[in-house]
């Protein structure tokens, strides 16, 4: 391995390529590598309104980051023989509302994403009420046969772990995470208060201006603690190289698998806590994790020992965009392997090409003149008061069906259920479903969507 200069080397190349690219309001960086080394930077404003830098040192949710935490202070429950991976969750939660037609759910199915359960809608703050919508949404196929993300899967999995700690949520990733990895600067769980000591997040309106986003208290085990890029080393370091060691060894490398065999198409997969990416030739491991106003990408490299967090205070931006703290990430892995290695460090990829304009006619979009009577009247807007999913809206679609818009514009068809009802998606095996309720004067004034009431507003 090579000495800490050729890492600072690196470190001050991708800061160079930060600031260039930087899309965000703010992006603060942290970055690890063999013998203790770190770095920390930060790049543009705390918040847009008064122009206040970004301080290397700023406290920034780190949203589905966190389920790296939950999955961990599982894991030492486990170690210490409270915690059965293997026992169905019921045996944890004999209260929670999930059918199992297929067989039983356990606490590795949900830690992988292989239990077949919806994604979630976070409707609540409560991660007890995320639970409670399962009620509405059976599991689309065999538990450990197929990877589905999760969200309401690792609320239910916080619940487990107050569960056999005998504690709060809080309590629990403190006592097995935070303390542990020395995250001095981090808070557990969301609260209202901890909204004065936290950078800004910020949401995009459609003329492209920024406005502050709602904060969003939460105790969920999906994601609801707040860090530093500092913090977030300390927890990568504990991860890809077992320093502090959290884990015994072989329970660490269990975390660290596949759940299932990955894609060679996708090039990533996940673990048991941890995403996993092997697209560029070697593996990397952590997550990624975007709330309203804020996003984030943590991931480290197990072979090399070096690691890169990425928090910014603005809307999430697709991984193949500039500036996205995805790019940061991948490439400041690229960088400090390179030097880790004693290798020449990579060059900076280019930018993207801008997206060509667009010159074509729009498209024309059905009508629901064009609709089935019994169709057309469930077409609308519907709303909800959630941060996370404002509204949706029931669209015509061609052939005289119907599709379900999320709130940034993308469609997913909605194909109608023997037993009434609709599959929400293009997976025949999707549990995502789609019902309409509370009839008035012909027309529904609720659709609930995976357990999730949205109330007509048009």
């Amino acid at each position: 391995m090579a000495g800490t200069g050729a890492l600072e080397v690196a470190a001050g190349r991708l800061e160079g390529f930060v600031r260039e690219r930087l899309a965000l309001p703010g992006l603060a960086v942290g970055l690890i590598g063999p013998g203790g080394w770190r770095h920390e930077f930060a790049a543009g404003v705390n918040d847009v309104a008064s122009g206040r830098p970004l301080e290397p040192g700023a406290l920034l949710p780190v949203a589905s980051i966190g389920k790296v935490m939950t999955a961990l202070a599982l894991f030492r429950e486990h170690e210490a023989g409270r915690l059965d991976l293997d026992a169905p969750v019921h045996r944890y939660l004999p209260w929670l509302p999930l059918a199992t037609p297929f067989g039983p759910i356990t606490v590795r199915h949900l830690l992988g994403h292989t239990a077949g359960i919806v994604t979630g809608l976070d409707g609540s703050p409560s991660p007890a009420g995320e639970a409670l919508a399962l009620a509405s949404t059976p599991p689309g196929w065999p538990p450990g046969q197929r990877a589905r993300y999760s969200n309401v899967g690792y609320a239910v999995l916080g619940l487990v772990l107050e569960r056999v700690a005998g504690c709060s949520y809080a309590e629990a990733l403190q006592r097995h995470v935070l303390g542990p990895c020395a995250m001095t600067a981090s808070e557990a769980v969301t609260t209202a208060e901890a909204q004065a000591r936290a950078a800004t997040g910020h949401l995009e309106l459609p003329g492209g201006s920024l406005v502050p986003a709602p904060w969003v208290p939460t105790t969920a085990g999906s994601g609801a603690t707040l860090s530093t890029v500092a913090d977030l080393g300390r927890l990568l370091r504990a991860v890809v190289a077992g320093d502090p060691p959290l884990l015994e060894p072989a329970t660490r490398q269990a975390m660290l698998a596949p759940a299932i065999p990955i894609d060679e198409d996708k090039g990533y997969g996940y673990g048991l806590g941890v995403e996993i990416d092997v697209a560029a030739g070697y593996t990397r491991v952590g997550h990624q994790g975007d709330c309203p106003g804020y996003c984030g990408d943590a991931y480290g490299c197990p072979e090399t020992g070096v690691g890169v967090a990425a928090l910014g205070n603005g809307p999430w931006r697709h991984p193949s965009s500039s500036g996205s703290t995805w790019e940061v990430v991948d490439h400041g892995i690229a960088l400090l392997r390179a030097a880790a290695l004693g290798q020449e460090l990579p060059p900076d990829p280019p930018a993207p090409d801008p997206p060509p304009p667009d010159d074509e006619e729009p498209a024309l979009t059905p009508s629901a003149a064009g609709l089935p009577a019994e169709l057309a009247r469930l077409t609308g807007t519907y709303a909800a008061f959630n941060p996370w999913m404002p509204q949706v809206r029931i669209v015509p679609a061609a052939g005289g069906t119907l599709e379900l818009e999320w709130p940034d514009g993308d469609t997913v068809p909605l194909t109608p259920l023997p037993g009434g009802g609709f599959r929400v998606g293009n997976d025949p095996d999707s549990p995502e479903r789609a019902a309409f309720e509370a009839e008035v004067e012909g027309r529904p004034l609720r659709v609930v969507v995976s357990g999730w009431p949205f109330d007509r507003v048009d």
